[in-house]
């Protein structure tokens, strides 16, 4: 265990096999909603949760007690596609099917004002900036609009898609908003003048966006099963996509530390992969035989969130999970370097060979790679 730090109690079990990423369960399955979970968000305080549905509602639960604790909040006509909660965990936004946007005081349950209506299609995504001050929309219409989320004023509408906008958002800065499209392209937008910035192609229709805590890069989901990961400066692909879903991925989520993203897909998992090696974290974490909606991680990296097509919320403790997949990532990380470090000797005693024989071919045979070298030169002067 050479290279090892003696102390690193985890890793060594994780090499010798005493750790295994076995099958995960639920730590609580929720019931509440009476149609499809197609949206969840953690409030900062790591405490609550909220989901929207097709049952035309929101609901927020206490994560310790696996209780409801707010709504049913009810005022959307139709399913509600998706919810974002202020960055001051005060207000909710939710955006559904009846084409509009509410925006949410969680203390009181109300509505903030009147519905926001602009959209001619389906709402499927709502964002809140950073500062809390603008909110996002995307819609099946094919555009995006910037609101004035203190006034519900319309500040800006973007138009430049050529089929339905599933994902909008912000940059961690607030400075641009990133936009997911059916039509195979991600935007990338100025937040001051509305000024297109950045168009990326991707093989399939985009479900999902979200940008990595230093704005560097973008990951996006697909109807591909796959997740990418683009420089959000100029839009080329960076290493090797996610590969293991085996049908179209509805939902994204990233941890606030950038570390490990979460996936919900079609084909009835969630999964967990580490942004840096693109690898799969542990088993798949499986919602029986229903279609997965949504994922969402809570602020502190430790716990997920998902809702799926039967209406169950369920939420997932991946604490143990993480630090295990990080001591057998810190152990491929040693032999990689141990067999870089072993084909570079090897490099090196050839060339020394070489240099031998090229100075001296009568020298002695003092290592095998030299005595390999003489003899092909031997056959090649017969």
């Amino acid at each position: 265990m050479s290279g090892v730090p003696g102390s690193d109690i985890a890793a060594r079990n994780a090499l010798s096999g005493q750790i295994a990423l076995g099958q995960l369960t639920p730590t609580c399955i929720l019931r509440g909603h009476t149609g499809a979970v197609w949206a969840s968000a953690f409030f900062k305080d790591g405490r609550r949760v909220v989901t929207g549905s097709r049952d035309h509602t929101l609901r927020i639960w206490d994560v310790d007690k696996g209780t409801l604790v707010g709504g049913p909040f009810e005022g959307h006509g139709n399913c509600v596609r998706s919810v974002a909660i202020s960055p001051d965990d005060k207000r909710i936004a939710s955006g559904g099917d009846d084409q509009t946007i509410i925006i949410w005081d969680v203390k009181t349950k109300q509505k903030v004002f009147s519905p926001l209506v602009k959209h001619t299609g389906r709402v499927r995504s709502v964002c809140f900036s950073p500062n809390g001050k603008r909110l996002a929309s995307g819609s099946n219409d094919f555009t995006v609009v910037i609101w004035d989320a203190e006034t519900g004023a319309i500040l800006s509408t973007l138009n430049g898609h050529s089929y339905d906008v599933y994902s909008v958002t912000f940059s961690p800065d607030g400075l641009k908003l990133a936009s997911g499209s059916l039509d195979r392209t991600i935007k990338v937008w100025s937040t001051d003048n509305a000024e297109l910035l950045l168009q990326i192609a991707h093989q399939d229709g985009v479900r999902s966006v979200v940008w990595s805590p230093d704005g560097q890069q973008l990951a996006s989901a697909s109807n591909d099963a796959t997740v990418n990961f683009w420089n959000s400066s100029d839009g080329s692909r960076i290493d090797q996509p996610c590969i293991g879903h085996t049908d179209t991925i509805y939902s994204l989520a990233i941890s606030t530390d950038g570390d490990f993203i979460a996936t919900a897909s079609a084909d009835n998992t969630v999964r967990l992969w580490n942004t840096k090696s693109r690898r799969q974290v542990g088993q798949a974490l499986k919602h029986t035989t229903v279609r997965v909606y949504c994922v969402a991680i809570s602020h502190n990296g430790t716990l997920l969130v998902s809702g799926d097509y039967s209406a169950k919320v369920r939420f997932w403790s991946v604490k143990t999970i993480l630090e295990q997949h990080k001591a057998q990532e810190r152990i491929r990380a040693v032999e990689e370097a141990r067999q870089l470090l072993s084909r570079s000797n090897t490099q090196v005693c050839s060339f020394r060979s070489l240099f031998r024989l090229a100075i001296h071919p009568h020298y002695p045979a003092c290592d095998t790679a030299t005595q390999s070298l003489r003899q092909r030169a031997h056959w090649r002067n017969q």
